[in-house]
Order: C-alpha cells, then structure tokens, then sequence
C-alpha cells in the first residue's frame, strides 16, 4: 500500500472495552464474502518471482509469445510454459494462437491494476485497451495506465 493511501476506518469505538457489535459485523461481512479460499489460492501464484516476472513481461508487452518471455527471464522453455499453464488455470492470463505461435496476454482488468500498482509499467510504443473504467465507483478519477 502506498503511504498516500486512505485507510478504510469507520467510527470505532475506544480500544477499551469488549465491541461485541462490531465482531458481529465482521462476521456477516467474512460470511459474505464469496470466494476467499480461491482468491488465496489466485494470489499464492503471486509470491513465487519467476510467475510475478512472467507477469510484469504480459504487462508491458501483451501478446508476447511464450519463448521470448523465457529467454528474457534467462529461463528454460519448458518452465516458462509451465508457469504460464499455472497462470492460465488460475486466471490470469490467457492464451490466443496465432498460426503456429502462442502468445499471452493478462486475462483481465484486475491483474493489469494490480501489476501497476505493484510498480510494472509498460514500455515504450505498446498500447493495449482493458476493461477498466475511467472512474472509481465513488466516482474519483483513476490514475493513468
């Protein structure tokens, strides 16, 4: 989280005190929530480097065919197309078959904000569109891709 970013903090009673209202809250809120353990399960494939790197490549160049991104990570073939197998089961990117070639690309609007604000950017010439909206839904303006 960057340091400007608002925290998410209702009124809340002192720290003194048992707030029996507010565990109850929180527990219709976590029962509510759909999808948590696949969520999880999504964002685990985050934490390993290699996965992460592939993902910065899809980002700054969407299209790119599984073998540059290997030869770019200094990686063998096979692993990179093995982790893109991981990040195309889990969501994250999809493939398109062009002729006899496979190119990759990110799989939707969430992945592509959440690579931006993990800091990867896009190079130079390379447009692309997403799905993302131009404005929040409280109606802010979005930071630029």
């Amino acid at each position: 989280m960057h340091s400007s970013d608002p925290l998410h903090v209702r009124d809340a009673p002192g720290a003194a005190g048992d707030d029996s209202a507010l565990v109850e809250e929180l527990r219709a809120l976590l029962a509510e929530a759909d999808g948590v353990e696949e969520l999880a399960r999504r964002m685990a494939l985050l934490a390993d480097p290699r996965r992460l790197r592939i993902l910065f490549c899809l980002h700054a160049h969407p299209g790119v065919r599984s073998s540059d991104v290997a030869r770019a990570l200094d990686a063998h073939d096979s692993t990179t197309s093995h982790a893109l197998a991981m990040l195309r089961e889990a969501g994250w990117v999809r493939s398109r078959r062009e002729g006899r070639e496979v190119r990759y690309e990110l799989a939707d609007a969430t992945i592509h904000a959440l690579l931006h604000d993990l800091g990867s950017g896009h190079l130079p010439g390379v447009r692309h569109t997403d799905d993302r909206p131009e404005h929040s839904p409280e109606g802010d303006p979005l930071p630029p891709r």
